[in-house]
């Protein structure tokens, strides 16, 4: 197993103590932003507000308060290949699991996650149930899931792991299930665990973007089944 140093890319203790100081807290302010946004009905405040928060925030710390490249905060490719295949046989066995689910009345209810904007679907922007509006969606979608991703398995991850060690998955996997409180009870109880799940898999890569890709794939193979389920019914 590798040391902090290794995984981080340290300056030394009191630098790291610093980080992880100023990672809680930066982490926590942003974290009860997040919450804040996410109880809003506007789509684009949501997006932007979003990638404000959870993207350009964390790196103007990096860059200006910690003096690191992001790169010690898993902003890159990752450094194992068997990550992604690793990632890809997630994939798989997520999306044959998805499907019973895709059938549940709350997450017909629920998904997919546009028609709750008014100003998205069928407000002025896309016509509802457009194509075109879904594929908008998926992507601008995908963008604040980078984000969210980068938030919670690179900057709070790395940046605690410096002092809190391995606990910092576990930390990091509440936060981010805490912020699917709105959605369905079953999602909620998964989000923990798939916290965990996507913080070792972080970890191991070095980077965050293999839970990108992994969680991007699985949501946009989520809306499908659902929506596909919707109308069988």
């Amino acid at each position: 197993m590798k040391s902090n140093n290794e995984l981080t890319g340290t300056k030394g203790k009191r630098h790291d103590r610093f980080v992880s100081i100023i990672t809680a807290i930066t982490g926590t302010l942003l974290f009860f932003v997040l919450w804040r946004l996410n109880t809003q009905g506007h789509y684009e405040l949501y997006i932007v507000g979003n990638v404000l928060a959870l993207l350009f925030a964390p790196l103007m710390v990096i860059f200006f308060l910690f003096r690191e490249e992001p790169s010690n905060f898993g902003f890159g490719i990752g450094e194992s290949c068997r990550v992604w295949k690793i990632s890809l046989a997630m994939f798989v066995l997520v999306a044959i699991g998805f499907i019973p689910f895709a059938r549940l009345e709350s997450f017909q209810d629920y998904y997919p996650i546009f028609r709750h904007f008014h100003s998205f679907m069928g407000g002025g922007m896309f016509p509802s149930g457009d194509m075109t509006a879904l594929l908008y969606g998926w992507v601008s979608y995908g963008l604040y899931m980078f984000c969210w991703e980068f938030y919670f398995r690179g900057y709070l991850l790395f940046g605690l792991l410096r002092s809190i060690k391995w606990p910092t998955v576990i930390l990091q996997a509440i936060a981010f299930g805490l912020l699917h409180w709105y959605k369905p009870p079953l999602e909620l109880m998964a989000s923990f665990v798939t916290g965990i799940i996507l913080g070792l898999l972080a970890l191991r890569a070095k980077s965050f973007l293999p839970c990108f890709v992994l969680h991007w794939a699985a949501s946009v193979t989520f809306d499908i089944l659902v929506m596909l389920n919707g109308n069988r019914s």
